[in-house]
């Protein structure tokens, strides 16, 4: 902290400027401000509080890595008792960080802190860990933890691209999971990096979860579809093309099956009209309408319908709202006053004795 005590009214605002410009490490910007916040505070001094003979301003700077604190004390605290609050000092409303007057044995100090502490330059020069560990309670240090880190939730957003969801709003996902591994890190029990690449993988595959799925696809299946692709992308780049499901299933330690299951739950991603023309020419629906009559009259169907009527009420009804209303074991659950995994028991017994049937 330093002090200096201003020289007569018409040279004190100078005086002012000049000694902020040497001593507080700030950017031009933040420094033009602090300069006419601090003028603004002596005028005010001047006019409503007057100066006996004898008597002088004091500019007060307290630097330190969080933040720059700027005060003119004026021996008398009297002008400024009873004013309203933010009276004649307008420019400390908008330009700091937050501002206040201070009594003390008759004498008055209007103070402000300088919105942005220090310069991008003066922030750089600490290390990461100090960066993370004051960022829990100083913006600046938050806003450059965010700068530093940023290019590592932009790359993890880029391996969740061709999924459904715009890269733009990937790209927001990552900063969000960056902004929450920021404010949740405990800069004493390990390093940042891997806990943040944790957090941000984990909001990328909610929000795909939640909202890139055109079909419901069971969790299981989404999570190692994503694993699947990771993957693939990786074996592109060793293995110099396109990998088999083969190399996928090694590289990951599945079966062939499940590697093909998983690129197949791909296409759930995005949806396409049965009005689509195929390969062939058909639609969808087409097939769909000349497959009818078969459907309806094959032996398959038949001995589907049978098996249904043979199922005792409760697990007709399951299949019913689970196949048919399209409702989740979670409502379904609601619905029936049972447990949700009750429901997944009933509905994978009710499965086999209906496939034990038709076979």
């Amino acid at each position: 902290m330093s002090e200096l005590e201003l020289p007569a009214r018409a040279q004190a605002a100078a005086a002012a400027r000049r000694r902020l410009a040497a001593e507080a490490p700030l950017d031009p910007v933040r420094l033009a401000e602090a300069q006419l916040m601090v003028s603004e505070i002596i005028a005010n001094a001047v006019i409503h509080g007057g100066l006996d003979e004898g008597e002088s301003l004091a500019l007060v700077i307290d630097v330190d890595p969080a933040r720059v604190r700027v005060g003119v004390r004026h021996p008398a605290a009297a002008p400024f008792e009873g004013q309203p609050a933010g009276f004649g000092f307008s420019l400390l409303d908008r330009l700091s960080r937050r501002w206040g007057i201070e009594w003390s044995e008759g004498a008055a100090e209007v103070w402000f802190e300088v919105r942005t502490a220090g310069t991008g330059a003066a922030l750089s020069d600490f290390g990461d860990h100090e960066v993370l560990a004051r960022s829990i309670d100083d913006p600046a240090f938050r806003d450059e933890a965010i700068n530093r880190f940023r290019n590592l939730a932009s790359a993890l957003a880029r391996r969740f691209r061709g999924k459904g969801v715009a890269d733009a709003d990937l790209d927001q996902v990552a900063l969000l999971g960056l902004l929450n591994a920021i404010t949740r890190f405990d800069p004493d029990k390990g390093v940042f990096e891997p806990y943040a690449t944790v957090t941000i993988e984990g909001e990328l595959k909610r929000h795909l979860r939640d909202r890139a799925w055109s079909v419901r696809v069971p969790r299981g299946l989404q999570e190692r579809s994503l694993l699947v692709g990771k993957s693939a992308e990786a074996l592109t780049q060793t293995l110099g093309r396109p990998p088999l499901p083969a190399d996928i299933a090694t590289d990951l330690g599945l079966t062939v099956e499940d590697v093909v299951e998983a690129i197949a739950a791909n296409s759930a991603y995005r949806w396409e009209s049965i009005y689509t023309p195929s390969e062939t020419g058909a639609t969808l629906a087409e097939t769909i309408h000349n497959d009818a009559d078969w459907a309806i009259n094959s032996d398959e169907w038949q001995g589907l319908a049978e098996g249904m009527r043979s199922l005792p009420d409760r697990e007709r009804r399951l299949l019913y709202m689970r196949f048919y209303e399209d409702r989740t074991q979670t409502e379904i659950a609601r619905e029936m006053g049972i447990s949700q995994m009750h429901v997944s028991r009933l509905l994978a017994k009710a499965l086999e004795r209906l496939r034990e049937l038709v076979e």
